[in-house]
């Protein structure tokens, strides 16, 4: 798999990241630069996760947060 670009967002705490796909459907990952470093670590896990799944190109598929 290709690297996957990461940006750093300041978001709402409730927010950890999310994937999103770039103008050429490759996907991004986007965390949030509020959530300390650990954190920040366990949610780009969690979204490789996601990317190696196919989920962001499952039209049906929705998480929903704890």
């Amino acid at each position: 798999m290709n690297e996957v670009p990461v940006i750093l967002k300041d978001m709402p705490t409730r927010i950890r990241g999310f994937v999103t796909l770039g103008s050429d459907f490759a996907p991004i990952i986007i965390i949030n630069s509020r959530l300390p470093v650990e954190q920040q670590r366990l949610t780009y896990r969690h979204e490789m996760d996601h990317i190696e799944r196919g989920d962001q190109f499952n039209e049906d598929y929705v998480e929903y947060g704890a």
